[in-house]
């Protein structure tokens, strides 16, 4: 059985497809927490990365450990983190242009 990354038509598809989820992941957790909590947005942005950042270490050790067919790719943690760095990066710097 081919896994996902044997499928890729472009070696390292799959990597810009884990920065794509969780740059949107972190933007979309930030917004929705930035209504909920009353925290300062630099500490929401750490909040959120460092969110992201354990779901996704979370979730490539479930693939290692509970399954047969996936692997742990430290490649895909980080891809992930790339992902969400860049939405933080992002958030910052549009709060630096609303001043």
């Amino acid at each position: 059985m081919r896994n996902f990354e044997e499928a890729d038509i472009v070696e390292g598809t799959d990597k810009y497809v884990h920065s794509t989820f969780y740059f949107v992941l972190t933007l979309l957790w930030y917004l929705y927490l930035l209504k909920k909590m009353q925290v300062p947005k630099h500490k929401l942005r750490l909040y959120v990365l460092l969110g992201a950042f354990s779901f996704g270490l979370l979730i490539e050790f479930c693939q290692g450990v509970f399954t047969r067919d996936r692997s742990a790719d430290i490649q895909d943690v980080i891809a992930n983190t790339s992902g969400s760095l860049l939405a933080v990066l992002v958030l910052w710097i549009i709060e630096r242009l609303k001043k």
